[in-house]
């Protein structure tokens, strides 16, 4: 039984092992590393963090205009008691017979007990300040700055492990493109050694094409190193254990025309873009700076509210001289402001100036977000008619290098056709790999520009 129980474990553990294997193997699509950078990234977190501490301040902040009850106590041990000097005013009167000459003018008489303690309660609460209930709406601002800190967070990682994707699946779709070459002229190289050796063509010739498909070689291993360091930094921006290996999906390129068609038209609204809502939180929290300080020229008005027990005793509180005696007291505190040396007024009109500094900074905004989505749509227009012509400049290449080879074999044309050709081919490839990863840049471009780099997440590869 031993043997048969020892064979069943190894196999499963096969099984297990393969499993694993196969699910590391997976290729992530782009909603696949969209999902993984968003809970992942070590940033967003931090902006998480920071939007749960303005949540929390605001809570602070609100807690100031509850009421504010504290309890205390106290327990005094007078070693020396205070003496309180007066008149001798017992002697004198006296009958003037029984009068001592000699008494002091002055006599001394010790004050208190030897112990004395007491445990009280007190409770304050605001009943008109306006620059506390204007710190509230400072805080809740604040708190809405933070959620869309955290949103504006999202989009700049969406953005960046996007051109990430499809930068290294422009790059991936060079190497195989150019792993085609290789093959076309690895091919033609055999068909040369064996003409070679029938005496039909040159050893030099044969030695060049050697050198051609070296340096296409090294070519394609020094594209595959780029896409090495591309996925090295997608991990990076996805929160991606950088010891783990990571395929990407293959590049669909129908899939380009399809978004060109889709997505030419976009419409752009300022009112969606995010660093422009941030702006505008922005100058509500100046503004309600401004009022702060306008409010501390304004009266405040508090509710007081204390009881206290108090205890007396020259034996630690027992025997006769044992006495405790509660006190309260409940009244109203009303501070107004009168002269400050004019320091409010110039505070108040430093947050006028902020105000207007960002309202400047809102029409700089506006601009350049304009300025932005129409250069996005130029460059996605652009792009798009240049992978249309390095498409067919491709297909055009391949044609002319099969006839090129055709020719050679045929005697028609010499090895410097048939290098140049190589050489153009591997160009017109890398070209249109170039035109993809422009054409998808100016795609996402233009998604941050509209403020939709969200519908990302939804996007097919």
């Amino acid at each position: 039984m031993k043997p048969l129980v020892i064979k069943t474990v190894n196999i499963a553990c096969i099984i297990f092992i393969s499993t694993l294997s196969a699910l590391s193997q997976t290729a992530y699509t782009l909603q696949q590393c969209l999902e993984y950078a968003v809970e992942n990234n070590r940033n967003l977190k931090k902006a998480h963090y920071d939007q749960e501490k303005a949540t929390f301040a605001r809570q602070e902040v609100l807690g100031t205009l509850l009421p504010q009850i504290s309890g205390s106590a106290s327990l005094n041990d007078n070693l020396k008691r205070s003496k309180f000097i007066m008149p001798n005013f017992i002697n004198s009167m006296l009958p003037p017979a029984a009068q001592d000459p000699n008494a002091e003018k002055y006599m001394t008489i010790e004050m208190g007990m030897t112990f004395n303690a007491n445990v009280g309660v007190s409770l304050n609460q605001q009943i008109l300040n306006f620059s506390l209930f204007n710190t509230l709406e400072i805080a809740k601002t604040a708190e809405k700055m933070a959620a869309l800190g955290v949103e504006s967070n999202e989009e700049d990682i969406i953005y960046q492990t996007a051109n990430l994707f499809y930068a290294i699946q422009s790059t991936e779709y060079a190497v195989v493109q150019m792993e085609k070459s290789i093959e076309l002229v690895s091919k033609m190289l055999s068909t040369m050694e064996v003409n070679y050796k029938n005496g039909l063509v040159k050893k030099i010739d044969v030695d060049r094409l050697k050198v051609n498909l070296v340096n296409l070689t090294t070519q394609k291993g020094s594209i595959k190193n780029a896409a090495d360091v591309q996925k090295n930094l997608l991990k990076l921006q996805m929160g991606f254990d950088v010891n783990n290996p990571i395929d990407i999906q293959e590049v669909n390129l129908a899939l380009f025309e399809e978004k060109a068609t889709i997505n030419a038209n976009m419409s752009f609204f300022i009112e969606n873009q995010t660093p422009y809502r941030l702006l505008m939180k922005k100058m509500d929290m100046v503004k309600l700076q401004r009022k702060s300080a306008v409010y501390e020229n304004l009266p405040t008005l508090a509710l007081i509210l204390n009881y206290q027990y108090n205890g007396v005793s020259d034996e630690f509180f027992r025997g006769e001289t044992n006495y405790w005696y509660p006190t309260s007291v409940v009244g109203l505190n009303l501070r107004v402001p009168i002269f400050s040396g004019l320091s409010r007024k110039a505070k108040i009109h430093q947050n006028s100036i902020e105000v207007q500094k960002t309202e400047e900074d809102a029409k700089i905004l506006e601009q350049s977000l304009s300025v932005a989505y129409l250069n996005a749509r130029t460059k996605l227009n652009d792009a798009h008619n240049t992978i249309a012509l390095q498409r067919d400049n491709q297909k055009l290449a391949e044609d002319v290098f099969n006839v090129a080879e055709n020719n050679f074999v045929l005697g028609l044309s010499s090895m410097s056709d048939i290098l140049n050709v190589s050489q153009s081919l591997v160009q017109a490839q890398l070209s249109y790999a170039n035109a993809l990863n422009d054409y998808m840049k100016a795609f996402i471009d233009l998604k941050k520009a509209n403020g939709d780099i969200h519908s990302l997440t939804n996007e097919n590869n």
